[in-house]
């Protein structure tokens, strides 16, 4: 995904890869109305809670200057954000959840919002919201890569961290 990273808004290949990872892990994605993100709901026993967990997708229009084997094909698009590594890390939460569904030792259904559109404003979370991604969920987890913090520590934080995202407009007149 690092290699392949697509804009906010474009993210319909990536969406194909996630789609396609969870289906033959034994899932049932499906797409959002766009194409361009991914919803999948693992059901446990049908007694338990709807949880969510959320990853973004989309990459950022800047260039990726890295010198590696898996530097992104696309010129002045990059995962610069740790978007890819977020996706990664729910595909293999999702495929580690289905299994423990198959052998009925997941309580309740988790729901995997893969949210396109994070890094503009609209953003895809409202996507999410009308293709019934929050319907029934009664908490929403996601992560973030955090370069402050020592490999190997994980932080956690109740309520909003990291979030920021603003349109301005700036209007010049004069001779």
């Amino acid at each position: 995904m690092h290699a392949h990273p697509e804009l906010s808004g474009q993210e319909f290949d990536t969406a194909v890869l996630i789609a396609r990872e969870l289906t033959l892990a034994g899932l049932n994605p499906r797409l959002l109305p766009k194409g361009n993100g991914v919803l999948c709901d693992i059901d446990g026993r049908p007694d338990g809670p709807v949880i969510a967990l959320r990853a973004d997708i989309d990459a950022l229009p800047l260039t990726d200057v890295k010198d590696v084997p898996y530097r992104s094909t696309v010129d002045g698009v990059c995962h610069a954000c740790g978007h890819d590594v977020h996706t990664t890390i729910m595909l293999g939460v999702g495929m580690l959840l289905g299994r423990l569904a198959e052998r009925g030792e997941l309580n309740g259904r988790v729901r995997l919002i893969f949210q396109p559109a994070e890094e503009i404003l609209p953003c895809g979370s409202l996507e999410v919201i009308e293709a019934g991604g929050l319907d029934d969920v009664v908490q929403i987890f996601a992560l973030h890569c955090d370069p402050n913090l020592p490999v190997g520590r994980i932080g956690l934080r109740v309520g909003p961290i990291t979030a920021a995202a603003d349109n301005v407009t700036v209007r010049l007149t004069g001779p």
